[in-house]
């Protein structure tokens, strides 16, 4: 029995002096070594996404919806990494448990090392906060600037449980589910 030309094969010749694996590889790639890849590491693939300037470094590879820049950990069905944290694990060693990767120059997309420290998610949320990045709460009943009742119109509306959706709303000039949500505490519920 011929064996395969190629080195270290030892298949069974099937034409040109190459085994069937071999022989297709050539035939579809022109080289019995074309169709494998070898797989870059994750930090040589980490490293070809990012863009250095002068200050932030930008991840140009994937991005979540909300800009921050993701990475899959390499290999079929394996997760994905969020790019900053694995730029923080690159320059300054492992995340400790239960703490987040925080930016200092508050660019979702930046992996600058310089940029990126560790602290609790309070520490981070109180950072959102002094920054002006973190959306407040709506003020309470007629403080909110689309409420359309008052709390005068709420007493009202929670003295009269014997009166119905439709006909308190017709009495105060409001819909139905709107007397409703007073009703159930969906809204108004700070008001007793």
């Amino acid at each position: 029995m011929k064996e395969c030309r190629q080195e270290d094969c030892g298949g069974k010749v099937v034409a040109h002096g190459y085994c069937n694996k071999h022989y297709l590889r050539i035939k579809k790639y022109g080289s019995p070594d074309g169709g494998l890849r070898s797989h870059a590491t994750l930090e040589q693939r980490f490293w070809r996404m990012v863009e250095k300037a002068e200050g932030c470094w930008l991840w140009a590879g994937g991005k979540r919806p909300n800009g921050y820049g993701q990475i899959s950990e390499g290999g079929k069905g394996s997760r994905s990494l969020s790019a900053h944290r694995l730029s923080y694990e690159l320059h300054h060693g492992p995340i400790p448990p239960g703490l987040v990767v925080m930016h200092s120059c508050d660019n979702p997309s930046c992996v600058n090392p310089d940029h990126l420290s560790v602290g609790t998610y309070k520490e981070n949320t109180q950072d959102m906060i002094a920054k002006g990045r973190k959306r407040t709460v709506a003020p309470l009943g007629a403080e909110n600037g689309k409420s359309i009742l008052s709390v005068a119109d709420v007493v009202y509306i929670r003295a009269n449980g014997h009166k119905s959706h439709a006909q308190l709303g017709r009495e105060i000039g409001v819909s139905p589910n709107c007397v409703r949500g007073v009703r159930t505490g969906r809204t108004w519920s700070h008001v007793k």
